[in-house]
């Protein structure tokens, strides 16, 4: 069977997924296409973290089923974020991620290796040492920050129960994976690339461990230990975790070990942070960034929701006064998403778009003017980033 593989994922989760999947359909002896043309089956996986991205996510499978008309399936997050908006969009199979094992091996499986079977990935390695520089030089290429780094995907899932959160509908169970195939499998692909600055991915890394014995921290010093040279970033660091282990994590960072740390605050009001169920306060993350500015460590980011259910413009200052202060690298400024399964849609007072819209441009504008790198949902980065992820090509 002729297979065309796209991802439409803005994330880089789930293109250790992506790649397991082509490993599968390539071991039971399918082709896989550069192209949709003249393919049997057009496999998309689909997202939906916030609105633009889920909304370009449907528009793209739309246009998929037009052009190949019966023979698209569409799996990832969507399936259990928007399953109503992507049934309409989609004229093909529609099965979440949950359910892979049995479709996928239902329609693809040949004799073969299941896709348990089949070895899971779990690195990437860095496409280029400046990835802007690198945009700039290939306009359609779909190079993230990420990608800066040797990728390493060490956990899935998310046991937080976030009251906003779209994804966790879709994620399986929580599940860290094993210490000893990490390391191995970084240490491997070092000896291979000469790359020595790792990126760790996770749908929560700072939970990693948690159901195996191990933690995040050791982790990064097994992996230091078998590595020296070694110096890694954290992606979907939860402040929670951050907060719990400051210590840990400052021995870290004055050991030069750690290059960035991702740590998405969402907000750093108290009414708000309580309503999202983020489980810190702002005292907390004060005391936590505050230790960051202290050690002289420039090397974070972070990501805001504006316009949460019932956010008065007051509260929304309290996030921007809180960013200002303590002048993260680039801020993610995204717009609420009222996702119908998740608990923070039915909550009263919901915020009009042209005030969310309105509290993003003056946030930027503030945030750009302090020398703070924003994207913005709506903006030119992320519309130029949809761009190119939408041009033709698999994962």
């Amino acid at each position: 069977m002729k297979v065309f593989v796209k991802g439409l994922n803005t994330c880089p989760q789930r293109n250790q997924k992506l790649q397991q999947y082509l490993a599968f359909l390539r071991e039971n002896g399918h082709q896989i296409l550069e192209t949709p043309e003249g393919c049997d089956r057009l496999l998309v996986w689909t997202c939906g973290f916030r609105a633009d991205v889920r909304d370009n996510t449907l528009r793209q499978v739309a246009a998929y089923g037009e052009n190949h008309p019966g023979r698209v399936m569409a799996t990832g997050c969507l399936p259990r974020i928007a399953p109503q908006a992507l049934a309409a969009s989609c004229d093909g199979e529609i099965f979440a991620w949950t359910d892979e094992t049995e479709v996928l091996e239902t329609q693809f499986r040949t004799n073969g290796p299941s896709l348990a079977e089949t070895e899971r990935i779990y690195t990437k390695p860095a496409l280029c040492a400046d990835a802007s520089q690198f945009r700039r030089d290939h306009p359609d290429s779909d190079v993230i920050f990420h990608d800066q780094f040797l990728q390493v995907m060490v956990a899935e899932g998310c046991p937080f129960r976030c009251t906003y959160c779209s994804e966790r509908l879709a994620f399986p169970e929580f599940r860290s994976f094993p210490e000893t195939d990490l390391v191995a499998a970084v240490t491997a692909r070092m000896r291979e690339t000469g790359q020595k600055d790792v990126i760790l991915i996770a749908d929560c890394l700072g939970e990693y461990g948690r159901d195996n014995g191990s933690s995040l921290v050791a982790l990064v010093r097994r992996l230091a230990a078998a590595v020296p040279e070694i110096r890694v970033s954290f992606s979907n660091f939860h402040p929670r975790h951050f907060i719990e282990a400051l210590e840990d994590y400052t021995a870290l960072i004055q050991e030069e070990r750690i290059r960035h740390l991702n740590l998405p605050i969402q907000s750093a009001s108290d009414r708000i942070l309580h309503l999202m169920a983020r489980s810190y306060t702002r005292a907390e993350l004060t005391s936590a960034f505050d230790r960051l500015n202290q050690l002289g460590f420039t090397g974070f980011d972070t990501h805001v929701i504006v316009g949460f259910p019932s956010e008065t413009d007051a509260e929304f200052e309290e996030t921007v006064a809180f960013l200002l202060h303590h002048r993260p690298r680039h801020v993610l400024l995204s717009w609420f998403m009222g996702c119908e399964d998740a608990p923070a849609a039915r909550l009263p007072d919901p915020i009009p778009p042209d005030v969310m819209a309105r509290r993003c441009e003056e946030a930027e504008a503030r945030l750009l003017a302090a020398g703070i790198l924003c994207n913005k949902e709506g903006g030119d980065m992320i519309q130029e980033r949809l761009r190119r992820l939408n041009r033709v090509g698999g994962p």
